[in-house]
């Protein structure tokens, strides 16, 4: 029915005038509304949630660091995936190990790549089914333990043109769960502009759509970070704009790419360590840096040297290995973000993943801490210098990153040492060192240059970066023995894209000074 027909304007001249006037009142306050800026939300203030990514369940360690530094309320728990497998419908991979008590818990669901290839074949019903009694069994275990279970989380990467049979989905899903149980939905970035994500995102309570991997590098030559700045403003805004209540889902996880000879992307994997990546001598650092000067995700790629195997991953000579790494800053700027385009529908950010002891490819629990909190991140050096264990001259240096920061760039670390007292230095893989001598006539500041081991005045340790968590040792083999402090100095830039400079005095039988 058109406008004209639902409503008859007054006959009069000047009530037909005032009429329109007051209908453009009306719709210009409803478009101000639409796009007025929102009142941003107090950093603390934005309830804290994680998903959990794991067939384990989260430890106690690991959940408690949650509670306790990220004042995390809510857990979505990865609790198995749909497979399609001839012709029929069954979960994998459920979640082993006790389940979170001290937690709310929303059970979450995704598809294999088999299910996905044929999702437009199959029926949305036996799909619905499918989850409502994989949950069903989760929710009864989850009760036996005592654990908190909300709700039921639907994540399958729908492609856009599917969002239809979604909703068919998500409806059937619906009528199967008991009354008081919450439905919701993962989004990808690209639902945002659909015409059916509106009716889709009506079956369920409240979503939680991506903020991140939009687009993926799909050559070596594409420089696309995992979460950029603009992106997260435009996902906000237009999650914002569907009035539907949500939690924003951002990323804490390094990716890894690898890319064939030709340049073209091979795999991709979410789980690698890259403090082992940058450790592999079988790969070349060619080139690292952010992405952009207001981007504080770093990119770190390397060539393969020979053939080889890193964490299960098979490279040939001449592959390239691309690390894109968030830093505490990266998401402290998207977090800020968020709280400022979200409005009154934020439920919450949701961080992907929960961080983990055993997780080196996720920012710590410490690192989500100060970011959310919209703290400045720090990088804090311990360093110790101490007899080695198995010989009588040998001396173990370590430098271990206790902070928020990572030291992004070459990380250097010199010690100055009597000319012809070093017999032999021995560093980890990842690392190198260089013997100096201190330029003739030089003044303050102290110019070095490359000398012989048995004329040199000063050892310089370096490595491209260290995390936090993660400890350099070297070894140093002297002559004879060395004085009791050790005057040490440090530099590197931060991920947070600051130069950092610190000299210390370090006791040299096992003590420790910051």
């Amino acid at each position: 029915m058109s406008f004209a027909l639902r409503f008859r304007l007054p006959a009069s001249r000047s009530a037909r005038v005032l009429c329109v006037a007051i209908m453009l009142i009306a719709a210009a306050a409803v478009i101000a509304r639409l796009h007025r800026r929102p009142r941003p939300w107090q950093a603390g203030k934005v309830p804290i949630a994680f998903w959990a990514w794991r067939n384990q369940a989260p430890s106690e360690t690991d959940l408690r660091k949650a509670i306790e530094k990220n004042h995390a309320r809510t857990i979505f728990l990865h609790a198995g995936q749909i497979d399609y497998q001839n012709g029929k419908l069954h979960r994998i991979r459920a979640v082993n190990g006790s389940l979170p008590e001290e937690v709310d818990l929303h059970l979450v669901y995704n598809a294999t790549r088999s299910l996905l290839d044929q999702l437009d074949k199959v029926d949305e019903n036996t799909l619905a089914g499918a989850i409502a009694d994989s949950f069903q069994e989760d929710a009864q275990r989850a009760g036996e333990q005592h654990s908190r279970v909300l709700g039921v989380q639907v994540d399958i990467d729908v492609p856009t043109r599917l969002l239809g049979r979604y909703e068919n989905t998500l409806r059937a899903l619906r009528a199967r769960l008991k009354p008081g149980i919450q439905l919701s939905i993962t989004g990808l970035p690209t639902w945002m502009k659909s015409s059916e994500l509106q009716s889709t995102l009506r079956q369920v309570d409240f979503w939680a759509p991506q903020f991140y991997g939009a687009e993926i590098p799909e050559r070596v030559d594409q420089s696309i970070s995992i979460s950029s700045p603009r992106d997260v403003e435009r996902f906000a805004s237009d999650a914002r704009a569907l009035d539907k209540p949500f939690y924003a889902g951002l990323a804490a996880y390094s990716c890894v790419f690898l890319y064939g000879k030709s340049g073209s992307l091979i795999s991709l994997r979410g789980n690698m360590d890259p403090a082992a990546i940058a450790a592999d001598t079988d790969l070349e650092l060619i080139d690292w840096g952010t992405f952009g000067v207001t981007n504080y995700e770093w990119r770190y790629q390397y060539r393969a040297r020979a053939d080889g195997v890193i964490d299960g991953l098979a490279m040939h000579a001449g592959d390239q290995l691309v690390v894109d790494s968030p830093s505490a800053e990266s998401l402290r700027q998207f977090a800020r973000i968020v709280r400022e385009l979200a409005g009154e529908k934020l439920l919450g950010i949701c961080v992907f993943r929960l961080p983990a002891h055993d997780d080196p490819a996720t920012l710590s629990a410490e690192q989500v801490a100060v970011a959310l909190a919209d703290q400045d991140s720090t990088p804090d050096f311990e360093i110790r210098f101490r007899p080695a264990d198995k010989h009588a001259h040998a001396w173990l240096l370590e430098i271990e990153n206790q902070g928020t920061a990572s030291a992004a760039g070459d990380l250097k670390i010199d010690v100055p040492v009597n000319a012809g007292t070093i017999e032999s230095v021995s560093v980890q893989r990842g690392a190198w060192f260089e013997t100096l001598c201190q330029t003739p006539d030089s003044v303050p500041p102290i110019a070095y240059q490359p000398c012989g081991q048995n004329r040199a005045n000063l050892i310089r340790f370096a490595a491209h970066g260290l995390r936090p968590g993660e400890t350099l040792a070297v070894t140093l083999f002297f002559k004879i023995t060395p004085p009791d402090v050790m005057p040490i100095s440090i530099e590197t830039q931060t991920d947070a894209g600051q130069l950092y400079v610190n000299r210390k005095q370090i006791p040299v039988e096992g003590g420790i000074k910051r």
